[in-house]
């Protein structure tokens, strides 16, 4: 429990005194639209990373259980 406590104390003082912090989203204050595109791009990107690590992992294990 101290040490929540410990760890929350320099977040809420950072916040407090630096909260241009909490501005830190690159596509909530740019309008662009290749800043638009990289934001989609990237969400895709990472969604899909996991299923796909997951897939190629669990093939994998199917082709090697299927040789034994």
């Amino acid at each position: 429990m101290h040490l929540q406590h410990f760890l929350l104390f320099p977040f809420l003082l950072g916040l407090l005194f630096a909260p241009e912090i909490a501005n830190a989203c690159a596509v909530c204050f740019s309008s662009s639209e290749e800043t638009l595109e990289a934001f989609y791009f990237t969400t895709i990107f990472l969604t899909l990373l996991p299923v796909v690590m997951l897939f190629t992992i669990g093939y994998w294990l199917y082709s090697k259980h299927r040789k034994t």
